[in-house]
């Protein structure tokens, strides 16, 4: 078995696989780990760019190895709008909000904000279960259609 971190954006996971499957399944895994259609998925290993087709083996990797493959996500056309779902942790309450993939998390957090009328610092937004940093634009979170964010209230003792 190889594994793989995945890196190129702010959600960095380790995905498995063996070195007799195709980039493509490693592409599958990346999908089901990221929510990022294989479609959309461009894969970087030393320089080169992974043939679908090809095994892992082909790219001379050895099994129990971790390495490192960067991954670069086709953008999605710049006027189309996602539906993300906002779960609000502990509330129950949940709903969608519409954003673009370029807009930052605070643009997001502005309309978390307006939403449910809550202090802009009082909480906190994840995606798979990494906190979601203000500056950032939210491909950097492989935002797609109906992503999902968790939000959580930053309690303060008083």
């Amino acid at each position: 078995m190889v594994y793989f971190k995945i890196i190129g954006g702010e959600i960095e996971p380790v995905v498995e696989i063996s070195v007799s499957e195709l980039v493509f399944d490693l592409k599958s895994k990346i999908e089901n780990e990221l929510e990022v259609g294989v479609h959309r998925q461009n894969l970087w290993y030393k320089g080169i760019e992974l043939d679908n087709e090809k095994r892992i083996g082909f790219y001379a990797l050895r099994g129990d190895e971790t390495e490192t493959v960067t991954l670069i996500v086709d953008p999605l056309p710049s006027d189309l709008k996602l539906h993300v779902l906002v779960k609000f942790l502990g509330h129950g309450s949940n709903g969608y909000v519409r954003v673009k993939e370029t807009d930052k998390v605070s643009d997001l957090c502005n309309k978390v904000s307006r939403y449910w009328g809550i202090p802009l610092d009082t909480f906190t937004l994840h995606r798979l279960n990494v906190e979601m940093m203000h500056d950032c634009p939210l491909h950097a979170y492989y935002i797609n259609e109906a992503s999902e964010i968790q939000l959580s209230v930053d309690i303060q003792p008083r």
